[in-house]
């Protein structure tokens, strides 16, 4: 009875049992023992089983525990055990997906790739077609990419395939698939960090090394709007963002209609351009992925061949803009951070003067300036002169009277200066005298208060 019970009356047949040798019984052959199956196998498959998982597992828990901590594949368990993998395929799932956010590293490096263009041109194939030119030692499309479809952002059934594609996503619709930008940009960071992103239901650690996103919207649609504002699941408004955050994250973009194929390149990417957001083309190309399927249908070596044609160079421009990511030794690594943590001492800057805009208007038009005299200059940004004046003729007659009015203004303010100066002078002058004929008029009185009369105290 029990769990076992059966395997350990076979072995007691043998007496091989340490117990039943510490008991002194017979050892007995195994050829003396008759059956109709295989029972050596099963005691040394239950031993091994035992010493691997210290104790004895049925053959579901063995699954679930090479699954869960010794990192056995959906694909595995699909074809070690049919039925066993379809009545546990939900918990095989999840457990996997456990395995691989808790024990499998993030690549260095992950590149995205953007596919756009109208219904029909074939962006599904275009996606498959570019994660076998990117992998072409990977002959299985389970084990190549992991496909995640508008209703598929919890990665259930993910394998840790190389490839993630992300079919028919716009950019609101990824911002809402994973809950808002920050998310977002930790999937499609290009130098990965080893944590999870949060996702429906649940928390994944993507360890794909390329992402390849298709969609209908316009590349430039598609980029802006990522890195744009956006109402989240709450309501609340997220404000934009340097749209540099969005383009530096694809540094391929497709653009496929209905015969051609153009191919842009982010020039940061490459080394040629300081400006995240400066894409060029790479080249144009006639074909269409969509109609090579539908033309080759079941073989799939002439399919692979046109599409390989089609993608000629490819894995060359990626390996270029892996290159272009530094790979620095450990010294080069600590030369560049040596000065660290030193403190910057700032010194102070000097406040420019503020420049004093004055205005003359004329009529409709008005001209801004500042200086005086001959050295003066027009402040364009804050001129208006109607369209009318736009003239040579006009021009002139304009500036002839901005300089006589300026002129007249600068004269009007001097004399008004002068005036001022001359007010003060007049007021000191008065203050003056008032205090010299207080001071004669109090010495006076101390005179007589001292000395009085006398003759002999004043000589004395």
């Amino acid at each position: 009875k029990g769990h076992g019970a059966f395997l350990d009356c076979v072995q007691y047949l043998t007496h091989e049992s340490e117990k039943c040798q510490k008991e002194g019984k017979t050892l007995y052959e195994d050829s003396e023992v008759i059956a109709n199956f295989d029972w050596r196998k099963e005691l040394n498959e239950r031993e091994e089983n035992r010493a691997k998982y210290g104790g004895d597992l049925s053959k579901k828990d063995r699954m679930l525990w090479d699954v869960l901590y010794d990192g056995k594949t959906l694909k595995e368990c699909r074809e070690e055990d049919k039925l066993l993998y379809m009545n546990n395929l939900d918990k095989l799932k999840k457990y996997r997906l456990e395995y691989i956010s808790s024990h499998m590293e993030v690549p260095k490096n992950r590149i995205n790739i953007y596919i756009c263009g109208g219904g029909g041109v074939g962006k599904d194939v275009a996606s498959k077609a570019i994660a076998r030119c990117l992998y072409p030692e990977i002959t299985s499309d389970e084990d190549l990419f992991f496909e995640l479809g508008c209703d598929n952002v919890s990665y259930e059934g993910c394998d840790a395939q190389p490839v993630n594609i992300l079919s028919d996503y716009r950019a609101y619709t990824l911002l809402d698939a994973f809950k808002g930008r920050e998310n977002l940009f930790k999937v499609f960071d290009s130098h990965p960090h080893n944590s999870r992103v949060n996702v429906k239901f649940s928390s994944i650690k993507p360890v794909n090394a390329v992402n390849i996103v298709n969609s209908v919207e316009p590349k430039d649609k598609f980029l802006n709007g990522l890195a744009g504002e956006y109402k989240d699941k709450s309501g609340n408004i997220r404000k934009a963002e340097d749209k540099a955050q969005s383009y530096r994250r694809f540094p391929i973009i497709f653009e496929l209609e209905e015969d051609t194929i153009t191919i842009y390149v982010n020039q940061y990417f490459i080394n040629k351009s300081a400006d995240a957001t400066d894409f060029k083309v790479l080249k144009k190309i006639k074909g269409n992925f969509g109609k090579i399927r539908k033309a080759f249908g079941n073989n799939e070596e002439k399919a692979r061949f046109f599409e390989n044609k089609l993608l000629s160079g490819f894995a060359e421009l990626v390996q270029e803009i892996m290159k272009n990511e530094p790979q620095k030794t450990d010294e080069e690594l600590e030369e560049m951070f040596k000065d660290y943590g030193e403190e910057i001492i700032e010194e102070p800057q000097k406040e420019e003067p503020k420049k004093e805009v004055k205005k003359i208007g004329l009529d409709d038009w008005v001209i801004a300036y500042t200086g005086k005299g001959e050295s003066f200059n027009i402040e364009f940004d804050e001129c208006f002169i109607p369209l009318e004046y736009n003239s040579p003729e006009k021009r002139k007659e304009i500036y002839e009277k901005f300089v006589a009015e300026k002129n007249r203004k600068e004269e009007a303010e001097k004399k008004k200066a002068l005036e001022e100066e001359k007010k003060k002078s007049v007021i000191q002058g008065k203050d003056l005298l008032d205090w010299f004929d207080g001071f004669g008029t109090k010495k006076e009185d101390d005179f007589d208060k001292i000395f009085g009369n006398s003759e002999e105290d004043f000589f004395g």
